[in-house]
């Protein structure tokens, strides 16, 4: 398995990647707005079975982040020679935060530690390029992309109630890199 940044044809096949996950666990959000406090829980609550859930299409997304110059590694499997995981990074550099818009492992790759090696290298890149601050925005379906930031010392830092364009919750991870 070897990263690298990614070039311009990696990019149809970093969108032909399967980057359904399933999922036993969804996060709920109870939000409370008084006029003196606003209290937010979150807390998993477990299904009555295992769903599988599509992740927010990355089509435009990808492309336009590649045309802004942000910057993209792949996974490549060198004994098939070709792309079976990607990360996108977005860096802000005023607030010295690098943002993780996606992180996909084609689904026969996973459990292969692909992602974590994609993570380490874009932490890599994001300390490289001065910024001390790594975040994700997940949606609280993705409990096994929650779990896998929290293993990865990420820690829960924030909440959007409308954030994805299908009108799901962002759990926001951060992690300092310094």
């Amino acid at each position: 398995m070897r990263i690298r940044p990614a070039v311009p044809h990696d990019l149809t096949a970093c969108l032909q990647l399967d980057a359904s996950f399933d999922t036993a666990r969804v996060w709920q959000l109870d939000l409370r707005n008084a006029r003196t406090q606003i209290a937010a829980h979150l807390r998993a609550v477990d299904l009555p079975r295992q769903v599988r859930v599509e992740y927010p299409s990355p089509d435009t997304a990808l492309l336009m982040h590649w045309q802004r110059g942000y910057h993209i590694l792949v996974a490549e499997d060198e004994s098939v020679g070709r792309v079976v995981g990607y990360a996108d990074i977005g860096p802000e550099p005023d607030t010295q935060v690098g943002w993780i818009w996606h992180l996909v492992v084609e689904r026969s790759h996973r459990r292969q530690k692909i992602g974590s090696a994609l993570l380490v290298a874009a932490a890599r890149w994001c300390h490289d390029n001065g910024l001390g601050r790594l975040l994700a925005p997940l949606q609280t379906q993705n409990d096994p992309g929650i779990r896998f930031c929290q293993r990865h010392g990420f820690s829960f830092c924030g909440f959007n109630d409308r954030y994805f364009q299908n009108g799901s919750v962002a759990l926001f991870f951060g992690r300092d890199l310094r």
